[in-house]
């Protein structure tokens, strides 16, 4: 069978990158990376940097070339988190698509945290046997760090924080000149930016856990030592300690003396270490290693998977995060588990009424878990402090678009309906608005069926019979509350499908 080369490239702040691989073995034929820096002064100026423009369209139209010379036909461009929430990433994305027929896709942050995740969990041979015990992997990259958390063989946590070298560098850039005890005040910069961030990491922290750290380039051009097969070094906690001491405060010419660091990494050596000893304190971090993977190697795995060359499934780990953020808004357990089974039921038996795929169920299925997070503020209108909570909220795995249609798939689950609040849902396109309602919809009968919160239904069965659909219920109480609640959200739902939703009761014996 002939392979099935793909091209996927990646623009970040400081360069742009190309992989030609075989989806079908996820060998990589070529890569190719091209130092263009777009993101110059980005974190101070919140612009992308105009005079780069006509160099990454060269560099872009020099990887379409190198991808004709394979005979690839199919290619994907991604662009950074980072990038994309610079004031004028929408000139610059319209320019590159003038100047190269390429359009950036921009990842979100929290997707970036999940690719990482997904390329550690398939590249990184030890990561299986290392996360039976606590484990952070830490992506650092030049904006942001993305922290998830690993214990007992499962995933358990995941979170951004805004806080990276070139970020740091730029940010304090000012005060370099103008204070004697420049690096006492970085560290205290850093410092005061992790605390509270520390705050929402999961227990067990008193444990000593494994690291991996991941996009630390000039931070491992300082650690060198032969690599094994996964590509990964390995440090002590003694190893970085003596590291940390020798470098922190060296001169420039020492660390490119010493260490043949770039003279345009040095300026981000000290930032870069002192943020990954905060980091290092943080997780109570015993063994660390470096990771040559990146989130380029993540789009690929994503890539082999959507096109049905790879069979990995990580949704596990999207919805644990969202459980985590239910958990925050002490949203109750109980109810979010059965609203959540109801809503994957109801989902799975209408598809000759919806005619959706996995991914819309999973997103049926994040919005269960957390359409009441805004009860924590106000139970009165709580959909409405749903919504911008999670708006506001980083949703692993998700692109800012469906993190946007989980808000509104909340917010329409109870009182709201699309149709009587059109302001707020116009700006989606036709087939996201379709697709919110849809699974709005199938949300709010869900949710009926327990609205008393007591659990009274203890499984249902769906049939669809022309004008109606069906809903038995098993339950042994009387479903009072529940059917006439049901009556008023099942008006939203005839409206979507065209048929009317009723309940029929069946004893449980």
């Amino acid at each position: 069978m002939a392979a099935k080369l793909f091209g996927i490239m990646m623009i970040n702040v400081q360069s742009i990158e190309l992989s030609i691989v075989n989806l079908r073995t996820l060998r990589q034929v070529e890569r190719v990376r091209s130092d263009v820096s777009l993101g110059e002064d980005i974190y101070d100026q919140h612009t992308i940097d105009y005079d780069s423009v006509e160099q990454a369209a060269q560099a872009l139209s020099g990887f379409v070339q190198i991808m004709n010379d394979y005979g690839v036909k199919d290619y994907h461009l991604w662009g950074s988190w980072s990038l994309s929430s610079a004031n004028n990433a929408d000139y610059i994305q319209d320019q590159l698509l003038v100047r190269t027929g390429l359009k950036i896709d921009w990842l979100s942050s929290s997707q970036e945290t999940y690719l990482r995740s997904v390329a550690v969990a398939v590249h990184f041979p030890r990561f299986k046997q290392m996360i039976t015990k606590p484990t952070y992997l830490l992506g650092i990259n030049s904006g942001s760090v993305g922290i998830s958390h690993y214990d007992q063989s499962n995933f358990v946590f995941s979170r951004s924080l805004r806080l990276g070298p070139v970020r740091i560098a730029e940010v304090l850039e000012d005060l370099q000149s103008s204070v004697p005890n420049y690096v006492e005040v970085l560290d205290d910069y850093i410092s005061s930016q992790i605390i509270d961030f520390g705050r929402f990491l999961p227990g067990r922290r008193d444990q000593p856990s494994n690291v991996v750290m991941l996009g630390v380039a000039p931070f491992a051009t300082l650690f060198r030592q032969q690599q094994s097969k996964a590509g990964v070094e390995e440090l002590s906690k003694a190893d970085f300690q003596a590291l940390y001491d020798d470098v922190l405060n060296a001169s420039d010419q020492y660390l490119m003396d010493k260490y043949e660091v770039d003279e345009e990494d040095v300026r981000l050596i000290v930032p870069e270490l002192l943020l990954i000893n905060e980091l290092l304190q943080l997780t109570n971090a015993e063994k660390i290693w470096l990771g040559n993977v990146t989130v380029l190697d993540g789009l690929i795995i994503q890539e082999a998977v959507k096109l049905g060359y790879k069979k990995y499934n990580f949704d596990d780990q999207i919805v644990t995060a969202a459980k985590n953020i239910a958990d925050r808004y002490n949203v109750e357990p109980q109810h979010r588990d059965l609203v959540t089974k109801f809503s994957l039921h109801l989902f799975d038996q209408l598809k000759p009424l919806h005619h959706l795929g996995k991914r819309e169920r999973l997103l049926l299925q994040v919005a269960a878990i957390v359409h009441d997070v805004g009860s924590y503020i106000d139970p009165h209108q709580h959909y409405l402090h749903s919504d911008y909570i999670l708006q506001a909220t980083e949703l692993m795995g998700l692109t800012d678009t469906e993190k946007r249609m989980v808000a509104l798939i909340s917010r329409y689950h109870s009182a709201q309906t699309p149709s009587k609040d059109i302001r707020h849902f116009e700006h989606l396109q036709v087939e996201q608005r379709l697709l919110v309602s849809k699974l709005s919809a199938i949300l709010r009968i869900a949710d009926a069926l327990d609205d008393g919160r007591k659990q009274k239904i203890n499984k249902i069965s769906v049939s669809i019979r022309n004008p109606r659909v069906i809903i038995t219920c098993f339950s042994h109480d009387d479903l009072f509350l529940e059917n006439w609640v049901f009556a008023q959200k099942a008006e939203f739902f005839k409206e979507v499908f065209g048929l009317t939703p009723v309940i029929k009761l069946r004893g449980v014996r």
